[in-house]
This record gives structure tokens, sequence and C-alpha cells, in this order.
């Protein structure tokens, strides 16, 4: 669809010439993300090994052009699925260094946002993907560690470390963040990558509050029970 635009010669030619190009990028993209869908469900139903390009090729209606493209191979192409999945997990954790209010609700707040990210078809997927292909290409558990769990605890151990003063704590603030990372997913990651649920955004929150309560509070002034 082109708009009428009212000069004479080249200017009518390139406006169209522009109009054409932002149609292409947008369909190049569309192909491109249909390539990196199909490819992801094919690695989960029939494995990595036993997906052939001509697979892909024929589930995301695409072409053998595209593919070489965009990926330049079945590995750049889940090594792209891969990445994008990681740079969504930065993401999920506020980019900055300011100071981390120590509020429940503001690490509820955080902790439900870490939550949901882990919880999406896309990053079980792809945690099924590493964990299923590990033996097959080995470097992309490290590679997925090093480039998402590790960026999103050193981010939280900078925001821990502009809020705590380091030296009343019982452990190192790394592991302050640690432990916060481990207790916000808890089983949950377990049980979904497992299939075995299917909780609710209200259940996670709450699942997420009892264990920022227990961060924060500890269960220290617990009365045993007598032995």
């Amino acid at each position: 669809m082109y708009c009428i635009v009212h000069f004479f010669g080249r200017q009518v030619f390139f406006t169209r010439i522009f109009m054409c190009s932002g149609v292409r990028k947008d369909l190049k993209e569309a192909r491109r993300q249909a390539m990196m869908d199909a490819a992801e469900a094919l690695f989960l139903e029939k494995g990595y090994g036993r997906t052939s390009l001509s697979d892909i090729i024929r589930r995301s209606k695409g072409s053998r052009t595209t593919l070489y493209e965009n990926f330049g191979s079945k590995e750049g192409l889940l090594r792209t699925i891969i990445k994008e999945a990681c740079l969504k997990a930065q993401q999920a954790i506020q980019a900055d260094d300011k100071p981390l209010s120590l509020t429940e609700e503001s690490l509820v707040d955080l902790g439900v946002r870490f939550a949901a990210f882990a919880l999406t078809p896309m990053s079980l997927a792809v945690f099924r993907i590493i964990a299923m292909e590990r033996k097959l290409i080995p470097e992309l558990a490290e590679n997925f560690f090093e480039t998402s769990i590790l960026p999103i605890r050193e981010q939280l151990i900078r925001r821990f470390q502009n809020s705590l003063d380091a030296e009343k704590l019982p452990c190192s603030i790394d592991r302050v963040a640690t432990v916060f990372l481990g207790s916000i997913l808890g089983d949950l990651h377990f049980r979904h990558s497992l299939g075995l649920s299917k909780d609710t955004p209200e259940e996670i929150r709450e699942h997420v509050r009892s264990a920022v309560r227990i961060f924060l509070n500890g269960i220290g002034g617990v009365e045993r029970k007598a032995a």
C-alpha cells in the first residue's frame, strides 16, 4: 500500500522504495522468528540431533536461504534461541545499580518478575533443550549459565552491596544473592520443567512472598519443638 505524494520524479520513487523497505524488514523479521519458533518446537519434540534442517524449513514454511542468512547452521539457530532467552532473563531484573529497597513488597515484585520469566514456555523449553543436548554440545550448558544466571546474580550482588552492610551479614553478599534467587524459584522451576504443575500468577506470587518473608526474617525467632 502506497501513499500518494504530490512531488515529481525521483522523490516519489524514493518514497515508495522507503515504504517497501519497511514492509520487507517486518517480513524478514517475521520469517526469522517463525524459523526460531519451529526449531524450538522440533528440538523439544525430536531432540536436536534428530531434527534436520529440512524439518525446520518445512515446519516454518521458510527457506534454506533464510536459515543460512540468519543463523548460519542448525547449531547457530540453537545458539540464537539460547542467546535471546538469556537476554530476556537479564531484563527480568532491573538493569541498574540503584540500591535495592529491602521491603517485602519491593523484593516480592522483583522475585515475581524473575519467576514469571523463568517459568515461561520459552524459558522452560530452552532449559529442557540444554539438558537434553548437553552431551552432544557440552559448552551449551556452560554458555547458558555464564550468559544468563551469572549476569543476573552479579547484578543482584551490586544492588545488595548498595543496600546492605556487609560487615553485619552472616555470609558474603554474593551468597545472599544466590540464596535469594534459589529461594524464589524453589521447587517451582523443577515442577514446571517436568510438566507437573501449572501455577497461576496468584499462586506464584504467594510462593514468592513466602520465600521473601523467610529471606528477610529467617526462622530464628520460631520456637523450636522440644527434643
